[in-house]
C-alpha cells in the first residue's frame, strides 16, 4: 500500500535513484585535449597588427583553416579548425569563437554599431544575460512579452515598443523553439532594424530548413556545460556580414591594437581594447562536441518527444506548441500547469512530484524586467547610466508586472523537465510519468492534506530548478 499512497504523504517514493544530465564526453574529447597539453597549446592569438590587415579581418573561416602559423590574430590551430567546423555545420561564411554566449551578445549589439541611448527589443523571458549584454555598451534594453504559446517573443509586441531609438531586436529560441522569424524579418526590414539571434538554447533546431542562427544579422551560441554541446564555457558568433564579422574579431581581441592614424571614426566605435577571447584547450572540447551534436539532439528530442506523447492525456499538462514551420531541438521540455483543470495549484504539484523523486522546476525565477538593475536603473556608478547619459534622458520605464504573459508562465504555469538530457533513458521517462499518474490518482488525497503539506514545509520548493 506504500507504494500507491503519495510519497508527500508518508508513502514510498515512484524513484529513489537520482536522475543525472551529463555532457556526452568520451576520448575524442581526450584526444584533443591531451594533445594540445602537450603540445603546450593554450592561446596562441596575437593581440596585435597583423600583416594585410584588412585581408585578415574578413578571411573567412573556411578558409582561415589553411593559415599555418602556430600563432595568429584569429586564433591558434584549435581556434581555427573549431571556427572552420562549426561555419561548416551552419553553412555560413564566419563562425567567431568566444568565451561565452553572454559576450557574444555583447560584442554583436557593439559590431552593429549600437550606440549610448540606442535602444534594443527583447523579450522578457529569457537568461538574465540576454538582458545585461547589451549594456555593456550601453545600449537600452526593451523588455517585451512572449507569445503564450511558443514562450518565443511576440512580434506584435515588438511592434509595439519600437521607436525612433530602436536599432535591434534579439529573437532568444527559448527551450529549443524558435521564434516567428518570418514575422520578425518583416518588422525588421519595415523600421530598418538589426536581427541577433540567441540560439544558447536551440544548436541545430530549423525554421523552414533554416538553422537558428542562419537567419538574422548575427547567431550567438553557448557552450556552458548545461547546453546541447559544451566547452564549459564558451560561445560562437557566426554571420554572412564581412563588415560584422571584421568588427567582432577586433572587438574580442583588443581591436584598438590593431588601428592606427589612418583608421576611420567607424573603425574606431567600440573597440576599446576587450579580450574575450576562447582558450585552445576549450576550442578542442568544441570540435569534438560539434561532432556530436547530432546524436546529442536526437537523444533529447527522442526522450522529449516521447514525454510528450505519455503525458498527452492528462488535460492539466499542456504541452509545448511548436508550429509548422518550425523542427525544434528540445533543450529543456516545458509544460503549462492549468490548474482549473485539476482544482489544485501549481506548488502543491510540484512538492508531490518532487518527493515522488522526480526533479522538475518552475523555469526562470523572474522576468528580465525585475532584475533591480533595470527596476532602479543602476548599471555604471551611482547616476543611472546609460539610461541618464549625455545623449538624454531613457524614456524606458521597467516594472514588475509589465509583461502579463510572462509573469502567468513564470509564477503559476510553467513547469521544467530538465532530465532530458544524456544520459537519461526511455526508462527515467517512464518513472516521470508514473510518477505524475501516482499523483493524478491520488489528487484528492492532495487537495484534503493541503494545510498538512503547507505547514510541514514542502511546499518551499516550489521554485528554482531540481
Amino acid at each position: 500500500m506504500k507504494d500507491k499512497e503519495l510519497a508527500i504523504l508518508g508513502g514510498h517514493p515512484t524513484r529513489e535513484a537520482p536522475f543525472c544530465v551529463q555532457p556526452l564526453v568520451d576520448k575524442r574529447e581526450e584526444e584533443l585535449v591531451l594533445k594540445a597539453i602537450k603540445e603546450k597549446n593554450f592561446s596562441r592569438y596575437i593581440g596585435s597588427m597583423p600583416e594585410d590587415k584588412e585581408r585578415i579581418f574578413t578571411l573567412n573561416s573556411i578558409d582561415a583553416l589553411s593559415i599555418d602559423a602556430e600563432w595568429h590574430f584569429l586564433g591558434g590551430p584549435n581556434i581555427r579548425k573549431f571556427s572552420h567546423d562549426f561555419a561548416s555545420y551552419f553553412n555560413v561564411k564566419y563562425a567567431i569563437p568566444i568565451n561565452s554566449a553572454t559576450s557574444g551578445i555583447s560584442v554583436s549589439v557593439a559590431a552593429l554599431g549600437l550606440s549610448d541611448n540606442d535602444e534594443i527589443i527583447i523579450p522578457g523571458l529569457s537568461y538574465t544575460a540576454s538582458g545585461t549584454a547589451p549594456l555593456l555598451f550601453n545600449v537600452i534594453p526593451v523588455f517585451v512579452d512572449v507569445d503564450k504559446r511558443t514562450f518565443c517573443i511576440d512580434p506584435k509586441k515588438i511592434i509595439e515598443a519600437i521607436t525612433p531609438k530602436t536599432k535591434a531586436i534579439i529573437c532568444v529560441h527559448l527551450l529549443g523553439n524558435i521564434c516567428n522569424m518570418n514575422q520578425i524579418k518583416l518588422i525588421a526590414k519595415k523600421y530598418n532594424l538589426h536581427i541577433i539571434e540567441d540560439v544558447a538554447q536551440a544548436p541545430g533546431a530549423k525554421y523552414e530548413k533554416n538553422l537558428a542562427g542562419t537567419i538574422g544579422d548575427v547567431g550567438i551560441f553557448s557552450f556552458q556545460q548545461s547546453k546541447n554541446i559544451m566547452t564549459g564555457e564558451g560561445g560562437m558568433i557566426i554571420t554572412n556580414n564581412d563588415k560584422i564579422a571584421k568588427k567582432c574579431r577586433l572587438i574580442l581581441n583588443h581591436g584598438e591594437a590593431c588601428m592606427d592614424e589612418k583608421s576611420s571614426i567607424n573603425d574606431l566605435i567600440n573597440n576599446v581594447g576587450c579580450n574575450f577571447r576562447m582558450t585552445e584547450l576549450s576550442a578542442a572540447l568544441g570540435i569534438a562536441q560539434l561532432e556530436k551534436l547530432d546524436i546529442v539532439n536526437e537523444w533529447r528530442n527522442k526522450n522529449a518527444q516521447y514525454l510528450i506523447s505519455k503525458l498527452s492525456k492528462f488535460d492539466f499538462l499542456e504541452p509545448p506548441f511548436i508550429e509548422s514551420e518550425v523542427e525544434p531541438i528540445f533543450h529543456i521540455l516545458a509544460f503549462k500547469f492549468k490548474e482549473k483543470k485539476i482544482n489544485f495549484s501549481r506548488d502543491i504539484f510540484i512538492a508531490a512530484l518532487r518527493a515522488e523523486g522526480i526533479p522538475v522546476g518552475t523555469g526562470y525565477t523572474r522576468g528580465m524586467y525585475e532584475n533591480p538593475i533595470f527596476l532602479k536603473k543602476i548599471a555604471y556608478g551611482k547616476n543611472s547610466y546609460p539610461w541618464n547619459s549625455i545623449n538624454g534622458k531613457s524614456e524606458i520605464i521597467y516594472t514588475s508586472n509589465q509583461c502579463e504573459v510572462i509573469n502567468s508562465l513564470i509564477k503559476k504555469e510553467f513547469l521544467w523537465f530538465y532530465h532530458i538530457a544524456h544520459p537519461s533513458t526511455i526508462k527515467d521517462m517512464d518513472d516521470i510519468v508514473k510518477a505524475i499518474e501516482k499523483i493524478y490518482i491520488n489528487r484528492d488525497k492532495l487537495v484534503q492534506n493541503y494545510e498538512r503539506i503547507l505547514k510541514s514545509g514542502d511546499i518551499s520548493l516550489k521554485q528554482g530548478r531540481i
